[in-house]
């Protein structure tokens, strides 16, 4: 028995070495499998593909959910597999309603990426966000993957959508029909029906173009980089200057002092051309990108609308002494243009397009006191006689001020009073220079009334 059990394992081997040959007697090379390579960048993100229902998920109704149907579906996802439907009828109103997580073990203040597939249909055109994903955070308001409008229900579509973890290594998550912001100008909610399936995150890496410096932090899209990487280097170290100009001006930095972020991003309402927060964000929908890059090749440009933004960023502390922070964000980059010597190529009023460097900023603003003052005098030509002023006492009365407004903020009232509160502080500080001088003989009464006329 022992010798037929030896025999038949030979002629096994035998006929199996016989079979394993081609028609030429050849033995086949196996294929070779490729090793699977593991993202080092990816986030693990347990059913991300819904396979297991909502396991790790939270519905969550941001806005008018309760006839909002929120389910995992059947053979309706990639590859007819299970997906995540988000289903709003119109006569129950617009919405937004979607499922969280809250992520973990993240690099702390870090740039990350969310990408999901999606299929949509009846997602009303221009109204609202449509099927969004998103990170909401009291920082960055508007931040979320691009709008989308109509019906593609028969292939997938990739959204993708950059976020900043917090300092504690977390993010949240959103997937959602209708976005978490309300109202047109920066988002809204909206009805239709959405699909989400495969839902990944990943530390960027090369997804976007990176440059740091002390004080900054550029995430670009890579395509939208027309210029080369000489003069971005350059700007972004002009922008340190800025940085620390602005600090100087309020006497203290926002975001903890952290490098400030600015991020190319698809997603915020194309009637933006950017938007302050952390990151600040700036829109690739149109050719704003371009545009800026192309103006700092031919003219050395700093990027005004950006440097506008930061201005936002530095509306700090207690704010309530402030009126209209879109001025005071332009008259934050106006110290910090003539503290730097920077330059920027606007048009004025006058529809005249020239490069204001350092203090020349001050004459960007001059055509529009010209045109407007006597009647209702605008913004700019509030800015402008605000400015003037510096002429005369310098800039340290207006720091003093700044700083102790960023701490104590104002004593409330109309627009107008709170003109008043800011004219008086600035005329207390500059008495400590200049005991003789009166801030307020610098405003004609035809001045003031059309200030009054503006502010009430």
């Amino acid at each position: 028995m022992k010798a037929k059990f030896i025999y038949c394992l030979c002629l096994s081997a035998v006929l199996a070495s016989s079979c394993s040959k081609d028609g030429n007697g050849n033995t086949p090379v196996e294929p070779v499998v490729p090793p699977v390579v593991e993202d080092p960048y990816a986030v693990e993100l347990p059913n991300g593909n819904f396979e297991d229902g909502l396991e790790g998920w939270t519905v969550k109704k941001y806005a008018n959910g309760d006839k909002t149907t929120v389910e995992v579906v059947e053979g309706q996802g990639v590859k007819d597999s299970r997906c995540l439907k988000i289903q709003q009828f119109p006569e129950n109103g617009k919405c937004c309603v979607g499922v969280e997580r809250k992520l973990t073990g993240l690099e702390p203040d870090q740039m990350y990426r969310i990408t999901a597939r999606i299929r949509y249909s009846d997602i009303p055109n221009g109204e609202g966000t449509g099927p969004v994903v998103f990170s909401p955070n009291t920082k960055q308001y508007w931040n979320s993957s691009k709008y989308i409008y109509g019906t593609e229900l028969e292939s997938w579509t990739n959204v993708v959508m950059d976020f900043m973890s917090d300092d504690n290594g977390e993010a949240t998550i959103t997937a959602a029909l209708g976005f978490w912001q309300g109202g047109m100008a920066n988002g809204g909610r909206s009805t239709g029906t959405a699909y989400f399936d495969n839902i990944s995150v990943k530390k960027i890496s090369d997804e976007l173009f990176q440059l740091e410096s002390d004080h900054m932090r550029l995430y670009i899209e890579p395509t939208k980089v027309t210029i080369s990487s000489q003069i971005l280097s350059d700007w972004i170290e002009d922008l340190d200057g800025y940085y620390e100009a602005c600090v100087e001006l309020m006497g203290a930095a926002p975001h903890e002092g952290r490098k400030l972020a600015i991020q190319t991003t698809r997603g915020i309402y194309s009637g933006y051309w950017a938007l302050a927060g952390y990151p600040i964000l700036w829109s690739i929908n149109y050719t704003a990108v371009e545009d800026s890059f192309a103006k700092m090749k031919d003219y050395g440009d700093w990027c005004f609308g950006l440097l506008h933004e930061i201005g936002h960023v530095f509306n700090i502390g207690n704010t309530s002494w402030n009126w209209n922070d879109e001025m005071f964000a332009n008259f934050r980059m106006h110290y910090a243009l003539e503290k730097t010597g920077g330059q920027v190529h606007q048009t004025d009023a006058n529809g005249e397009s020239k490069v204001f460097v350092g203090e020349e900023i001050l004459n960007l603003y001059k055509p529009d006191y010209d045109k407007t003052i006597g009647t209702k005098v605008n913004d700019n030509g509030i800015h402008y006689m605000l400015a003037r002023m510096s002429r005369n006492i310098g800039w340290e009365p207006y720091k003093k001020t700044f700083d102790y407004l960023r701490q104590n903020g104002g004593n409330g009232g109309s627009k107008y009073d709170k003109f008043v509160y800011f004219v008086n502080m600035l005329d207390r500080f500059t008495k400590e220079t200049y005991p003789n001088v009166d801030l307020w003989s610098y405003f004609t009464d035809s001045e003031l009334e059309s200030i009054k006329k503006q502010l009430q």
